[in-house]
Parts: C-alpha cells; sequence; structure tokens
C-alpha cells in the first residue's frame, strides 16, 4: 500500500463488516463529486441522488464521508502536477485497473492524439481534447501533464470533454479535472440507447461559457 493513501483507505473501511470498502469508495465519490458540481451549477437529480446516498448510511456513520473529502482534498493539495490519484486508490482497493494500459501502438497513437492537441495550442492557444471512455481521467491528467514541456499550462491551453458510460468513472474524472483547475465538461451516456444522462462542468470551463455568452 501507498504510503500516502494508507489514511484515506482505513476511513473507507470505517465499518468492514457492514460495508465493502469498494462500497464505501463508490458512494463516497458520488457524495463529493455531486457536492463540487452543485457549486458550479445545481441540479435536482443530482442532488436527490447525493440525498438517496447519503441517507442510506446511519447519522453516526455519515460524519466519515466529511472525514474522507478532507482527507482526499489534502490528497489533491499535496500534488504538484496532474496525477490519477483515484485511479490509483480504486487499483488498490479493488484490483481492477482503472488505468489504460498502453502497448507501443496505442503509444504511437497517444503522441500522435498529443502532437496534435500541441498544434492546436500554437495557433489559438485553445486546444480541445475529446476523451471517450474516459476512466479516471487518467489519460486527460497524462497530456495536463506533458503540456509543460512545451511551454503551455493546461489550465488555460487545455479544454476537455470526457465521456464515459460509467457514472462511477464519469465522478471520478469530474472530481480531478475539478482539483487540478482542468478546463471540463464530463458527459454521462447511456451505453444503449447512447442518450446524454449527465453533464457536469468544472467552474473554470463554466467561467468560460459565462465569458462567451456576455461577450
Amino acid at each position: 500500500m501507498n504510503n500516502k493513501y494508507e489514511m484515506f483507505i482505513r476511513l473507507l473501511n470505517f465499518n468492514k463488516d457492514k460495508y465493502s470498502v469498494a462500497k464505501v469508495f463508490r458512494d463516497f465519490i458520488c457524495l463529493f463529486a455531486i457536492s463540487l458540481s452543485n457549486k458550479v451549477s445545481f441540479n435536482k437529480e443530482s442532488n436527490d441522488m447525493y440525498e438517496k446516498i447519503y441517507q442510506s448510511y446511519e447519522k453516526e456513520e455519515q460524519f466519515n464521508f466529511y472525514a474522507l473529502s478532507a482527507e482526499l482534498t489534502r490528497l489533491f493539495c499535496n500534488e504538484k502536477e496532474p496525477y490519477d490519484i483515484l485511479g490509483e486508490i480504486y487499483q488498490k482497493i479493488t484490483n481492477q485497473n482503472y488505468l489504460k494500459l498502453i502497448n507501443n501502438n496505442q503509444l504511437q497513437e497517444v503522441g500522435r492524439k498529443l502532437q496534435g492537441i500541441v498544434n492546436i495550442n500554437k495557433k489559438a492557444r485553445n486546444g480541445k481534447m475529446v476523451e471517450m471512455n474516459c476512466g479516471s481521467g487518467a489519460m486527460i491528467l497524462a497530456y495536463a501533464s506533458i503540456l509543460k514541456i512545451f511551454k503551455l499550462d493546461y489550465k488555460f491551453d487545455l479544454e476537455v470533454a470526457a465521456i464515459d458510460t460509467d457514472i462511477i468513472n464519469v465522478f471520478m474524472t469530474y472530481i480531478q479535472m475539478y482539483f487540478f483547475k482542468i478546463q471540463a465538461v464530463v458527459i454521462l451516456m447511456d451505453e444503449k440507447t447512447n442518450k446524454e444522462l449527465m453533464r457536469l462542468y468544472t467552474p473554470s470551463y463554466e467561467n468560460d461559457m459565462e465569458n462567451l455568452m456576455v461577450a
């Protein structure tokens, strides 16, 4: 276990005889993402989901989610560069890999994709990235951290649309885009109908939308 996640994972195990650590993690991710999103743009359906999950726990158990929020915030604040914190934690507690495995052919594709973003940025300083099946947002965070090599600032020079059909993936990506201040809209799609079910904006993305509307 990575020592920097030890306290967070210990908090997830607040009642391991009653709840699996994976369930607590998923519920916490839902609660935390919705609380962040509601600060940007309140959504009643999401808020109803929040209340349903929150009230499913006993009152003496609910405090643990505030402790988890504080600890996760601390973890994000300790990272100087974009890093897939949630993907790494999920992998540790479930032994499932949310990080994209990259072979040589995929790595070449990543390079071509990144070069395209860099070329756009050099021309307009407004690179747009669309990431399908975004998972925890690992690939987006990797792009963001690499852009500094090209003397670009991901907080200003990168705009992201992240899409997935798993709500936990959407929420994990949203939380990480939010904390690393990446301009992003994160979208939940229905896998069968391809219909959009949810759309979450980070504060920086929302501010840009407001500026465009004023202009």
